[in-house]
């Protein structure tokens, strides 16, 4: 039945060309379908069954354009069968009542043909049209889903916000500040994915950008500290996506938190590119700096350790002169877009 439907050259030409010119040109198509077969048949058979390249060419002809596309190209193929086939017919040629009964006789049985073409094509059409209605309401109750979710995602950020105010524990204001900053990103990487159906993909660059956007108001003091977000056009699976951009929240967080004492100015870093046979996200900064167990133990425990472990990569640290802090991903973490 769809390839049926795929031949209906009017649905496609809607709104392109007049409906006539549409089905004129499939008028075209049948004749030229049964010229073309009469022609080879004729260098071995001259002449022989006149009229028994018109069924599948009038077939043709309904399918693509409807039975009155059937029609004119049952009308003019006999009509050019009668003109260059039939007088070279050592059967029919000499015999004029029988020349007038097989045209008889196949108009008839061809028009029975075109019947059960149209029939087939109606019934193709409605079948192609209930598919793309059940499809649209799909697709609007799929995106009604999404709307609820994100104003799920909305209350639920608002109402850690709520209890982050009214708390007088600085521990527990923390705590909540970073239960936020996880809930939006878990929310970012909803907006340019699942949003979206049908895909599994997540451009990386448009969301780690989104992300430290979001973590530039949310975290950082209003002067003083430069966040810098640098990513390569590349194409990562949500899953992953989401762990790398859950690493990204934690470790500029932490920066922000702990390497900048006293007020200081600084700048942090985030990259993603290519590195070797693999993927490296680096989360860098020029603050006072950790020496490397200091910062293993700091940056290597709780969340992030299973963060790292989702997105199937592994984490090292620098210290010194500031924190460098590089996840390593493997080759099929991610893919370049299209150039």
């Amino acid at each position: 039945m769809h390839r049926v439907a795929k031949l209906d050259v009017l649905r496609w030409l809607d709104g392109i060309v007049p409906a006539w010119a549409a089905g004129l040109a499939c008028v075209v198509l049948g004749v030229g379908l049964a010229a073309v077969m009469r022609a080879v048949t004729d260098l071995i058979f001259p002449g022989a069954a006149p009229f028994a390249f018109i069924y599948p060419a009038a077939l043709l002809a309904t399918l693509a354009g409807g039975w009155l596309s059937g029609l004119g190209t049952l009308a003019v193929s006999q009509i050019l069968a009668w003109q260059f086939v039939l007088p070279r017919n050592v059967i029919l040629a000499d015999h004029p009542e029988q020349k007038i009964a097989a045209t008889v006789v196949v108009g008839i049985t061809c028009m029975a043909v075109i019947a059960v073409g149209e029939g087939f094509r109606r019934a193709a059409r409605q079948m192609l049209e209930s598919r793309d209605d059940k499809l649209r309401e799909r697709e609007l109750l799929y995106r009604e889903l999404q709307h609820r979710v994100s104003n799920d995602f909305a209350i639920v950020g608002s109402l850690l916000d709520l209890q982050r105010r009214r708390s007088n524990i600085p521990e527990a204001r923390d705590a909540l500040e970073q239960t936020m900053s996880r809930v939006r990103s878990v929310a970012r990487i909803h907006r340019h994915l699942y949003a979206v159906p049908g895909t599994e993909q997540v451009q990386l660059e448009h969301y780690l950008t989104e992300l430290c956007d979001g973590l530039r108001d949310a975290v950082l003091p209003p002067a003083g500290m430069v966040l810098i977000c640098e990513c390569a056009p590349v194409m990562m699976p949500r899953e992953r996506a989401l762990s790398v951009g859950l690493v990204v929240n934690e470790l500029v967080t932490n920066a922000v938190k702990h390497a900048f004492p006293g007020g200081r100015d600084g700048t942090i870093t985030v990259r993603f590119g290519a590195a070797g046979a693999g993927w490296r996200l680096t989360v860098g900064d020029d603050g006072v700096g950790l020496d490397e167990a200091g910062a293993k133990a700091g940056l290597g425990r709780g969340l992030i350790d299973s963060f790292v472990a989702q997105a199937g990569g592994s984490l090292s640290v620098v210290g010194g002169a500031g924190t460098q802090v590089f996840l390593d991903l493997p080759q099929d973490a991610a893919w370049r877009w299209p150039t």
